[in-house]
């Protein structure tokens, strides 16, 4: 590293100025960071997932690991159809999922959509001649649905939603529509009644529209009426996306105002600013040359750190914890360069040259740092692992920034006081400290 200190400075610069524009727009002057629901508005819904049983077998459907991760797709499918959102849906085990939907303040439309199961079934009637009364039996699910679109009848003002099933259910639709030609059947949705017709032909090919969708009464909301716009669009985006296997209900929710992400993003940059810029004070005025290679170190590793947390397809979703965990990852990288910088002064005053002080220092206080960083990342990890939704964001935060802490204090600096001394030919005892 003493002969290709300065290669090692070049590479260094090419990093962080890509590391730069990993982060920031040039063209808007903005970051193109991922920021979560405390840094910006949106709703943020806690669900528990309830065991449900199966209309048709009889059975209960447990919440297991495999349910959760269903949901999930189920969620994220109803609340992001066209994939423009950054919606973020995080299980926490056993039973739990926290939806946060960025930029939508519209709470009770995004309560709709996450608390219905969205099962359709279809059913056929069953007379009974001893108590001479007719009950639906459920004889079909929608599980086999494929997709279904919306659109208005060509006859009247009402809509309709037309939806096509995999070759297995449409087999499946296919018997019981043969079975039924010349009597009712009808389809319910979520325990609701959504129509009921005669079966004119059977219908073999697995595609199915539900007519007459006229608006009304939302059966969610007493007292208030949807358009037939409205409810054929949401039935439509309720069965593409899929139905729950098991029941929903919600244990919290509530919106973040823009104003209070705003600012709430604004008071972090500061306060991070704010003590990076008095460290970087102190480490020059106590450490001299060391002190200002260290203050730059630190400056590039704030770069590189979160451009780590935007490689496309890894993208973090940063919130305000994860904040926390970046910044206190920056006192990581700065306690260890005081292990490095205070044995190289101990060094110098016992009147070693600099080259062997600075070699000493690197050398000696490398145990003590690597010590500190994996027991640190290992407090990480476990918080990452086993922690709720924003304890993750804290863990994860704390996790990258300890590795980058580590690299930065053992290379970034390294590389640059050796640039100095052997390169620069900064050599003076005073400049290091002594």
């Amino acid at each position: 590293m003493k002969k290709n200190s300065g290669i090692w400075v070049l590479m260094l610069a090419a990093l962080t100025l890509a590391s730069l524009f990993m982060i920031w727009d040039p063209r808007s002057n903005k970051l193109k960071l991922r920021l979560g629901l405390d840094l910006k508005s949106g709703s943020h819904i806690a669900v528990r997932l309830m065991e449900a049983r199966d209309p048709i077998t009889g059975e209960v459907t447990k919440v297991t690991q495999r349910v959760q991760e269903q949901a999930v797709l189920v969620f994220q499918k109803r609340l992001n159809p066209d994939g423009t959102k950054e919606i973020v849906v995080t299980p926490e085990p056993p039973d739990r999922l926290i939806v946060e939907i960025p930029e939508e303040t519209n709470l009770q439309k995004a309560e709709d959509l996450v608390r219905q199961a969205a099962r359709l079934e279809i059913k056929e009637p069953r007379y009974d001649p001893v108590t001479k009364t007719t009950t639906w039996k459920t004889v079909m699910d929608g599980t086999g649905i494929t997709g279904a679109h919306a659109e208005p009848m060509p006859s009247d003002s009402l809509w309709q939603v037309s939806f096509s099933m995999n070759r297995t259910a449409a087999k499946q639709f296919g018997d019981i529509t043969r079975r039924l030609v010349g009597r009712q059947m009808a389809i319910y949705f979520d325990g609701r009644e959504v129509m009921t017709a005669t079966v004119e032909n059977p219908i073999t090919q697995g595609n199915c529209v539900i007519t007459k969708i006229r608006g009304g009464a939302d059966p969610n909301h007493p007292g208030r009426q949807r358009t037939a716009v409205e409810e054929a669009t949401e039935l439509a985006q309720l069965l593409s996306a899929g139905s729950l296997p098991v029941d929903v209900k919600i244990l919290e929710s509530y919106t973040v105002s823009p104003t209070l992400g705003a600012q709430s993003l604004q008071y972090s940059l500061e306060a991070g600013a704010i003590g990076l810029g008095c460290v970087c004070l102190y480490m020059i005025g106590y450490y001299k040359l060391p002190g200002f290679t260290a203050s730059v170190a630190l400056v590039i590793y704030t770069i590189v750190c979160l451009a780590s947390m935007n490689i496309p397809g890894l993208e973090f979703v940063l919130t305000l914890p994860g904040i926390a965990g970046f910044i206190l990852s920056i006192g990581m990288a700065v306690d260890a360069n005081v292990l490095i910088f205070e044995r190289l002064k101990e060094e110098l005053w016992e009147n070693k040259p600099v080259a062997q002080a600075i070699s000493i220092g690197f050398e000696k206080a490398w145990p003590s740092i690597l010590d500190g960083h994996v027991t640190t990342a290992v407090g990480a990890f476990i918080l990452y692992i086993f922690g709720s939704a924003t304890i993750r964001g804290f863990g994860l935060t704390l996790l990258v920034g300890t590795a980058w802490s580590l690299i930065t204090a053992t290379l970034f600096t390294r590389s640059m006081i050796d640039f100095a001394f052997y390169g620069l030919k900064v050599q003076d005892r005073k400049t290091f400290g002594a």
